[in-house]
């Protein structure tokens, strides 16, 4: 329906802005006649190059005449393929800079720690050539040997005359100053081999290090060319940093090549839209709508507050209780001990519960709390009270816990408020249980939906000449 909507406004836009120079939709124009109508909106010539490629693609049926109806059809087309290309270049110049960035990375991590020989060339350097296919062989079986130096590999009977081998071979290679050879033998009936031609590849093409395709002619024992011909791909990776940095180099290339691409299709977009300055308004608009419509808020997470849950226990009641219970006791400790972890959390629940804002996920931080401040005071107590077990109670010991009667009074209170610490874990993860949490889905603007419906009709009941449907039939 939106996209609907949007075509049908905006062929009445352009149809207005004619309309202005008293052009009607529906009258034949003459390019010259066309020409005058867009430099007269835009008060200078027109960009002829990009009319030019508008009037191409027009239908001029009558007598190499156009209507406003057949232009805006053309100009809709136009449009929408310039906006498809931005966005293609834009995905590309992202798509560009991760790749960029990934060799980069692979570059710093070592540029520093490669090792080279002297002749520049790393430890594990090879020449990798992958043979695929012949041209123009003998009918004959055919043998390969490929050798460098001291290394060779062979590959056995292929028939011709064009022998597919799709093989792939890799030479070590220590001073790039060496050169692979293949031999390319018939074999006879009596299994004589006969030397066809050889190929000679020299490393000094390879330097670059990406991967070539070559198309070889083979000569023969006299040093002729034959028209024998060999297809192979060949690849010499010597120094990982430059090949690396030569990888950068190409990525770089390619980013400039779509940021040029982009800023002339950004340009013609603009000059497409230059004479029209009521649609350009329009399309700001209409931006600014979907973007609001395609950046609604997430789903959102419903959490339902402590006293909105209704319970067939008196579970909040019990709570509330037990909260001013060690509310009391932790006042009386104070006289023995510091108890203002017990008090903080007694004054912040009571707030919260009182003010309705406390959900599920507080009440297990409360458990939680709760259950440290029950670690720490059965700590204190373990330390303090071995002045009532015995012998092997210190001299401090006793003093605190027997000397002192308000450390006495402190500890006995703190063994009750163990009890009620433990019913208050207990109560405030029932609670928990209770209150639910789930995410719900933003609805759609139903505002938005009523206005896109209400454009629709209008636009649908306008009149704009004689037959308002013209340009729709295409």
């Amino acid at each position: 329906m939106s996209t609907s909507v949007n075509t049908i406004e905006k062929a009445n836009v352009l149809r207005k802005e004619f309309l202005e120079i008293e052009i009607n939709h529906d009258e034949l124009l003459s390019i010259e006649q066309f020409y005058r109508c867009l430099d007269k909106k835009l008060r200078r010539q027109f960009d002829r190059e990009l009319g030019d490629q508008l009037y191409q693609r027009m239908n001029k049926s009558f007598n190499n005449k156009i209507t406003v109806d057949e232009f805006i059809k053309v100009f809709l087309q136009a449009e929408e393929i310039l906006k498809n290309k931005i966005e293609s270049c834009k995905k590309q110049i992202l798509d560009y800079n991760k790749q960029r960035k990934y060799v980069s990375n692979q570059f710093d991590s070592i540029k520093d720690s490669e090792r080279v020989n002297q002749y520049g060339i790393k430890e594990d350097s090879y020449l990798t050539i992958e043979l695929l296919e012949g041209m123009n062989f003998p009918s004959q079986n055919v043998s390969v040997i490929l050798k460098l130096e001291n290394q060779k590999q062979e590959i056995q009977q292929q028939n011709g005359p064009s022998p597919q081998w799709n093989k792939t071979f890799n030479f070590k290679i220590s001073t790039g100053l060496e050169e692979l050879q293949l031999f390319f033998y018939t074999i006879n009936h009596p299994n004589i081999p006969q030397l066809l031609g050889t190929v000679t590849i020299s490393l000094s093409h390879l330097t670059n290090q990406t991967k070539m395709e070559d198309c070889c002619q083979l000569f023969d024992k006299n040093g002729q060319q034959t028209q024998t011909k060999i297809k192979l791909k060949s690849q010499w990776i010597f120094n990982d940093s430059k090949s690396l940095s030569n990888q950068i180099e190409v990525w770089n290339e390619q980013i400039k090549t779509a940021q040029d691409d982009l800023i002339d299709f950004e340009r013609d977009l603009a000059t497409l839209y230059e004479p029209f300055p009521s649609y350009v308004q329009l399309i700001r608009s209409i931006n600014k709508e979907e973007l609001a419509i395609n950046h609604q808020p997430p789903n959102t997470l419903v959490m339902t507050p402590i006293n909105n849950i209704s319970t067939q226990y008196n579970y909040k009641l019990y709570t509330r209780l037990c909260i001013l219970v060690v509310m009391g006791l932790s006042v009386f400790i104070c006289f023995g001990k510091s108890q203002f972890l017990d008090l903080i959390l007694c004054f912040l629940f009571i707030i919260e519960f009182e003010f309705n804002r406390l959900y599920k996920s507080r009440l297990l931080y409360y458990t939680v709390a709760v259950g440290i401040s029950l670690l720490c005071d059965l700590v204190w107590a373990i330390k303090y009270s071995q002045g009532f077990w015995g012998s092997d109670a210190t001299e401090t010991d006793k003093y605190y816990a027997i000397e002192k009667s308000p450390n006495r009074l402190a500890l006995i209170l703190l063994y009750i408020s163990f009890i009620f610490k433990l019913i208050l874990c207990a109560l405030l993860g029932a609670l928990s249980q209770e209150m639910s949490e789930k995410l719900e889905e933003q609805q759609p603007n139903k505002n938005k939906q009523m206005k896109q419906q209400l454009l629709y009709q209008k636009n649908k009941t306008a009149q704009f000449g004689e037959d308002n449907t013209t340009f729709y039939n295409y």
